[in-house]
């Protein structure tokens, strides 16, 4: 059993232009511009999955704007302020150390290696599964059939389900390397769509409600309480 991280165990307290104005106001004027000239530039670096996409992104900041600091610092401070807006409910643990009591789990999740790491030291979920994958610490990113075929490499299992919240990165991707898939449905994808996941629930709590996924999928959400 796998499951995704952002969006599906993890969730945020505040908007990602709210945390990087935090980080860059100490040292300068965090413009407009320089917020969409910072996520531009994030993201590519995420995508092509570059080594240090914080610094990065914020070296295109100081094309921007004048800084004290430099963007080595200014990631370093904005990868901490991210992590402490990170929220992980008392289901979503809960829902893991179900699984985990009779089935091997992991995470397979997308973003730099060290920070999604830290994610998952901050909330004590990395002492809850057997594996983490991270898309820039293996060089490919979901979907690519690449990322889960390594996953189910990691594990021992004969059948594999995951679990997440991004219906083309997630759902589309997990299926097409044959895992049975939960969709975590933000409501954002149309309804037709959806439905080609295995199971649909409207949050990872649900996952251990009665009657909240097709009954070949209850096993693992089962409490052996």
């Amino acid at each position: 059993m796998y499951f995704d991280l952002d969006g599906t165990l993890c969730t945020y307290d505040e908007s990602f232009e709210s945390l990087f104005r935090r980080a860059v106001s100490p040292h300068g004027t965090p413009t407009d511009a320089a917020y969409e000239a910072y996520v531009e530039r994030l993201l590519t670096a995420l995508d092509r999955c570059e080594p240090d996409p914080y610094r990065r992104g914020f070296e295109t900041v100081a094309e921007e704007i004048d800084l004290d600091a430099t963007p080595a610092a200014l990631a370093a401070d904005y990868c901490d302020i991210e992590v402490d807006a990170t929220v992980v409910t008392a289901d979503a643990k809960r829902v893991l150390d179900t699984v985990a009591a009779t089935n091997p789990t992991g995470i397979i999740t997308n973003g730099d290696g060290e920070q999604q790491r830290a994610k998952l030291e901050f909330h004590g979920l990395d002492d809850r599964v057997d594996e983490v994958l991270v898309s820039n610490s293996h060089g490919v990113r979901k979907p690519d059939r690449e990322l889960f075929e390594l996953a189910k490499a990691r594990l021992d299992a004969d059948e594999f389900v995951y679990v997440g919240d991004s219906y083309d990165e997630d759902i589309v991707g997990a299926r097409e390397a044959g895992f049975r898939t939960v969709y975590v449905d933000g409501g954002s994808v149309a309804a037709e769509d959806a439905a080609a996941a295995d199971g649909i629930v409207s949050s990872v709590g649900e996952l251990l409600d009665d009657d909240s996924l097709p009954a070949a999928l209850e096993g693992p959400f089962a409490s052996q309480a």
